[in-house]
């Protein structure tokens, strides 16, 4: 995986997260490691300043990638139809794998 400039600099979460991420061991949390479930809790609970560093972050297409990979149900309604106008997200999957 080719990592956005900014994480190569930036080796903590800002403290805005904390809400986001209240189950997490915060010290534990890795931004590359975590950066799915990261970017899924800024989808759903972030402030447009959490959405920016994000996007400074992981970068547009690497959103959109983990987004498009994820299940419609893991976010709220209004959170997906801001990211599927943003980062111009063709579909996203309604079921689980194998689950057919």
């Amino acid at each position: 995986m080719k990592l956005a400039p900014a994480l190569k600099t930036r080796h903590f979460l800002p403290t805005s997260f904390r809400p986001l991420l209240w189950s997490w061991r915060w010290k534990d949390i890795d931004i590359a490691k975590d950066k799915e479930e990261i970017i899924v809790s800024v989808v759903n609970e972030g402030s447009l300043d959490d959405w920016r560093w994000i996007l400074k972050t992981y970068g547009k297409s690497e959103i959109k990638k983990i987004l498009e990979g994820r299940l419609a149900s893991e976010f709220h309604p209004e959170s997906l139809n801001l990211a599927r106008v943003l980062f111009s997200l063709s579909k996203l999957r309604h079921a689980r794998r194998g689950a057919h």
